[in-house]
């Protein structure tokens, strides 16, 4: 009986240490991005997408083209990073907010700085990349 006892602790514990954990909007964006331009794969990127974002992308057939006409970039490796977050919106309401990312690439030989901004929503405990917003700073 004892035995019994501790193998029922021993499977509750391994069962409450591998609950899912629940993936952040930042990482969400930047493995979008990361399938996108480095792993150049546009299945995987529209996983990570909500269903109006991935057909938006899906219409340009592949990653290179979805990279070059959509986000307006073209690299030959780069690394991405989720530069700027909105996080007191993600914070109070927990469904939606925007994420810059920012990406270091190389492009022929010379190094290239971009600034893209993205809106994440919610969807039950998944983060969705849901839009392209428009650049502040372009002229």
């Amino acid at each position: 009986m004892k035995s019994i006892i501790i193998a029922i602790f021993f499977a509750l514990t391994l069962c409450a240490c591998n609950e899912p954990k629940e993936i952040s909007a930042d990482q969400v964006a930047v493995a979008f991005f990361d399938a996108l331009y480095n792993q150049k794969d546009i299945k995987q990127a529209t996983s990570y997408c909500t269903p109006d974002f991935a057909k938006q992308l899906t219409q340009y057939r592949t990653a290179q083209n979805a990279a070059r006409r959509l986000f307006n970039m073209s690299f030959d490796s780069t690394k991405i990073d989720a530069a700027l977050a909105d996080f007191k919106v993600r914070e109070e309401f927990n469904t939606t907010g925007k994420l810059t990312i920012l990406f270091t690439g190389d492009r022929h030989g010379k190094t290239y700085k971009e600034l893209k901004s993205i809106k994440m929503v919610k969807k039950g405990q998944t983060w969705l990349v849901d839009e392209l917003l428009k650049d502040p700073i372009a002229s």
